[in-house]
Parts: structure tokens; sequence; C-alpha cells
């Protein structure tokens, strides 16, 4: 049995874990869900302050104390790529509240369920030593399979990965892979970071829908040699600084390789439009040669079901409509610079999957009024 001292100490070093967690979230605070993280921590923090402080204190919130988990939470959240939310909640049909995903990363293609429960209250759970309603590990590994069935990414069902603390009875786990779910353990850590080498080369497909402001930046004269210019439009000017740190034009290069080029007719026709007025002899060239490479398709007669809630205003324009819920209508992803138009349809619940890439416009026909200048040094 614990002494009041050492129950003291032990509630003390909570507290100081607990802070130490809060600051090494600091880095991730941008991201959603990191701060509600942090408050959750603080509220830890408080009650076990409170009752050291009230001389209630007893092992038993030391050791329920959900300090636990975020410990864990945080120690397998600093081995991941490309986080983009923490506590992300996603709907799913027949359940009135949405599942609530640890850590969405790798742009979010990989889901994250940390579990830092001991292995017998886990197992006992499952055999149904557990109060009326909770659910066990297998339930929730079915749960989240359905979710990720119904929040697609890049047109693809999540890849997702259960995290164990503790090691799992071997018969338990495979219960979880019947339902497509990935797990680690104490013994196979690795495995947090392997995954990612199974989802990286599989988000594009062999077919890319090119936005307008795709094709423009391919041919503009900022992507193929000629940023070193000062123009009178501070856009343009940005623009070719932003060039000149990050080439674009190898990144799209990168990203059209081994690929068929698509657009719908809209984007095609504005673009050749665009072309006509704005670009300068080289950028027409250049212009003639991407239209030989892509194949231009019908525009949708009819928008999909998923996309008709959206109104035109703002960033949502029915041209970029067009374009975007012809890649959503086929399955296909669309690389884009709008990133407006996929902000607005993000803040209306609903997800496209793009490519975005940073904007170039036609430059050639400006550089007249332009400042040469020398970027060799």
């Amino acid at each position: 049995m614990e002494t009041e001292e050492n129950v003291l100490s032990l509630a003390e070093n909570k507290i100081l874990l607990g802070l130490d967690l809060i600051n090494k979230l600091d880095q991730f605070k941008k991201l959603p869900g990191v701060q509600k993280i942090q408050r959750k921590i603080g509220q830890e923090i408080k009650f076990l302050n409170k009752v050291k402080k009230s001389n209630t204190l007893v092992i038993n919130h030391v050791m329920c104390s959900n300090l636990t988990h975020y410990e864990f939470l945080v120690q397998i959240l600093l081995k991941q790529k490309n986080v983009i939310h923490v506590d992300c909640p996603f709907l799913v049909d027949n359940r009135p509240n949405p599942i609530h995903v640890d850590i969405v990363c790798e742009n979010g293609a990989k889901w994250i369920k940390v579990i830092a429960r001991n292995s017998k209250s886990i197992s006992d759970a499952v055999k149904g030593g557990v109060s009326f309603g909770v659910k066990s590990i297998v339930d929730q590994a079915e749960e989240y399979s359905r979710t990720a069935e119904q929040n697609l990414y890049m047109f693809k069902k999540p890849k997702v990965l259960f995290c164990f603390s503790h090691n799992i009875e071997k018969e338990l786990l495979e219960k979880i892979h019947i339902h497509g779910i990935t797990t680690s353990t104490a013994n196979d850590e690795e495995s947090v970071n392997t995954l990612e080498a199974n989802i990286v080369n599989d988000n594009f497909d062999k077919m890319l829908n090119l936005d307008i402001t795709t094709m423009l930046a391919y041919v503009s004269s900022l992507t193929n040699g000629q940023c070193n210019w000062i123009f009178r439009e501070p856009l343009l000017t940005d623009q070719a600084i932003k060039e000149r740190k990050t080439p674009l034009k190898p990144i799209l290069d990168n990203l059209f390789e081994g690929k068929k080029l698509v657009c719908c007719q809209s984007a095609m026709d504005s673009f050749k439009s665009i072309v006509n007025i704005l670009a300068g002899p080289a950028e027409k060239e250049r212009a003639k040669a991407l239209i030989n490479r892509v194949e231009v398709n019908p525009d949708l007669v009819q928008i999909p079901e998923e996309l008709r809630s959206l109104q035109i205003c703002g960033k949502i324009k029915p041209r970029s409509l067009q374009i975007f819920a012809f890649g959503f209508f086929n399955k296909i992803i669309t690389v884009t610079s709008n990133e407006g138009f996929i902000r607005s349809v993000k803040m209306k619940g609903i997800i496209i999957p793009v490519f975005i890439h940073q904007a170039r416009a036609l430059t050639e026909s400006k550089q007249n009024d332009a400042t040469l200048i020398d970027i060799t040094n």
C-alpha cells in the first residue's frame, strides 16, 4: 500500500508530466484540436493540484489520471508526418455523435487511435466485463472502419491504425485486423511509421484533372526560366520571388509524369481564351504543346448530388464549380492553385480531393514594363 508521502510524490510527478506535455504540444498549436487537448491536460493538472491542496489526494487520483493517455498521444504524435488534425470529429451514418480520431496525418490518408489502457481492461471489455453501453475495442474497430469508408481521402478509404501502449493478445489483434485496421503494440512500434510507406505512393491515380490555374502556371514565363523580373504589379513580383525560392515546374512535371491529363470543356475554353488575350509568344507556344497533352471531356450536365448544396457566391463561381465537380464526379484528383474555392467548400463541410500548388500568372507580355534583375549572385 502506498504511503501518503509516496502518493504525493506520484501526483507531483504527474503534474510535471502534464506541464511537459503542454509544452511539447506548443509546436503543433496551430493544428485544429491541439489547443483543446492542451486545455484537457490543464484540467487534469488543475484537478490534481486541487485534491493535493485539500488533502483529499488518494492513489486512484493518480492511477486513473487521463495524463497517461495524453502522454502516449503526444509520444505517437511526435513521430508522424503531415499531421492535419488532432482529436478530429468524423460523421458516420446511424450514429448521433461523431467519431473522434486522435491523430489525422499524412495529409488525411492515415488515421490513428491511441489506446493507453492496460491489456487486461481491454480484454475484459471484449469479453463483456464492462458497463452497459461501453464499446469494446473490437466494436470500436468496426465503427472506425465504417467511418473511414464514409470519409474518403483522395477517393480512397484512409488507413486506420490502432496504437496500443501495451502488448495485446494475438487473438484480440486478429479480431481487430478483420475490420481492416492495422495495429501497433509495445513490441512492434515500428509499424507506427511503416504504414506511411504503404500510403504515400497510393495517393494519386493514373489520371489528373487540370484546373485553369494549373494550366496557366505550367506555361507561364515565370515557371519557364523568366522569374528574374520586378514587375509593376506587386502580385506578379511576389510570384516571381516565390518562383525563385520554390520552382513550380519541376513539382508539376513530377506530378504529371506517367499520368493522363484531363480537363472539362469549360476549363479548356477558358484557358485558351486567357492565353489568346494575355500570353506572350513563348507562352502561346507552350500552351499549344500543353493542349496537345490534355484530353478534353464534356462538362457535366448535372452537378453531383454531394455538391448541389453549394451556392454560387464569393469564391464559389459557376466555372470553378463545374471544374471541381468534373473531377469529383469522375473520382479524379484536381490540380489547382484556387485555394479560395477549396477553403469555401471546406467551410461548408465538403472535402474535394485536390493537389494545391502556388499560383503563377502569365507574365511574358508584362516584361516590357518590368525591370530585369541579376539573380546570379
